[in-house]
């Protein structure tokens, strides 16, 4: 699904929603009757799933690689490897080979005739392994020591790539959903919120509107830069929760005793359980398609700056070879 079309879905959501606001629960229309069973969660295809539980690998064999290091690095004696130096050569050759033939996967994306190279997901899954292997066999050919200022910059933009790239992937996970029944379940759940919701509580139909518009007019804000857009994503589910508690919280005023002194009271919580369940996944939904859109803004600026990089390893990774090989 292109990004255009993908946009395009979430605009249409939006507005429509915005619109549906204003309406009236008794203008809905209803097609078929709504049965109360519990309201199902946005549908995400099976591949998208499989895709969350892989990026979540990865970073965990990231932070393991990480601690791994780190522990190695803290026990390290400047002896070890010292009388083996073609040994440190060939894993340095070894490491640099492999951080070439990440440029081969940029390749099969791109170029016309390797785009039938064999599956796109095993290709993803080797660019994967070379991207946490390489590194970790390079720091110890460096042996935790940076001896010259070429192989201390190329180190640097090769430690930016792999954390630019665990960013990636995650960024990645976050906008790769199935958007269009996420759309549709956002239809249906409005819906339910007309009926099933606001119907049954008219005193407090303007109070509802008012603060769902806010937070949907706030939510699907598009983001300005990337601190906006970072912050957008992660707040927009503290404040879904914060306007759940709100709603539910709404009490009205009940009023008793004779025609000459009628007082007011405050009765039980307005919404009942299915009420609340309706608003929660209402709530859910609008927050997932909040997020995406967010988090695509994110992951568009993260591709724009992670190019860069990889050429700036590419070009201090060259120039430490031919700097080792000349002196």
């Amino acid at each position: 699904m292109s990004r255009v079309f993908r946009s395009s879905l979430i605009g249409e959501s939006v507005s429509g929603l915005v619109a549906g606001l204003r309406r009236r629960p008794e203008e809905v229309i209803i097609e078929q009757p709504l049965k109360d069973e519990p309201v199902p969660e946005v549908v995400i295809q099976e591949d998208n799933k499989k895709f969350g539980r892989e990026a979540k690998l990865v970073t965990t064999i990231f932070a393991m690689l990480v601690a791994g290091l780190l522990v190695t690095w803290y026990f390290w004696d400047e002896e070890y490897l010292s009388n083996n130096e073609d040994f440190i050569y060939n894993i340095g050759l070894i490491g640099g080979l492999m951080m070439l033939l990440q440029f081969v996967y940029a390749m099969r994306k791109r170029v016309g005739k390797m785009r039938s190279w064999g599956s796109l997901r095993v290709w993803f899954g080797i660019h994967t392994f070379i991207g946490l292997s390489a590194p970790t066999i390079i720091v110890i050919h460096s042996r935790f020591d940076i001896q010259s200022i070429n192989g201390g910059v190329a180190f640097f933009a090769m430690l930016l790539v792999v954390i630019s790239g665990i960013v990636g992937r995650y960024l990645y996970s976050q906008t790769n959903f199935d958007l269009k029944a996420g759309r549709v379940e956002l239809k249906k759940l409005h819906g339910a919120v007309q009926t099933r919701v606001m119907r049954h509580h008219p005193d407090l139909v303007s109070e509802i509107e008012t603060q769902l518009k806010a937070f949907v007019i706030n939510a699907f804000a598009n983001p300005t830069g990337v601190i906006h857009a970072f912050a957008l994503a992660f707040s927009v589910g503290v404040k879904s929760k914060h306007l759940y508690w709100n709603l539910c919280q709404m009490r009205q005023l009940v009023t008793t005793g004779q025609d000459s002194a009628i007082t007011a009271m405050e009765a039980d919580l307005v919404f009942d359980r299915n009420e609340r369940r309706i608003l929660k996944r209402y709530l859910k939904t609008l927050t997932r398609l909040a997020r995406y859109n967010a988090f695509k803004q994110l992951y568009s600026l993260w591709r724009i700056g992670h190019v860069p990089v990889i050429y700036l390893l590419l070009v201090t990774g060259l120039a430490h070879v031919l700097a080792v090989h000349m002196y």
